[in-house]
């Protein structure tokens, strides 16, 4: 047992996620938001809490398709 050595100081660092975006590499933080402006209103307006899971899929959706939320009641003749 005198031989036995025990590593200090840093570990190795493993290699981290990388993404590329026409020709450089962009951190995976500054990857930006998906939601569009309109979209992340009309969920604040909708919902009591918005940065939530459900009020930030609901804003994706008003952002992609153009007719959600659109008159959703309905009008009463």
């Amino acid at each position: 047992m005198a031989n036995c050595r025990v590593r200090t100081g840093p570990k190795p660092k493993k290699p981290g996620v990388t993404y590329f975006a026409k020709g450089g590499a962009v951190p995976a933080k500054s990857r930006g938001s998906k939601i569009c402006p309109a979209g992340k209103a009309w969920a604040k307006r909708t919902f009591d809490t918005y940065p939530s899971a459900y009020a930030n899929m609901a804003a994706s959706k008003y952002c992609k398709d153009p007719n959600y939320a659109k008159k959703s009641k309905g009008k009463k003749s």
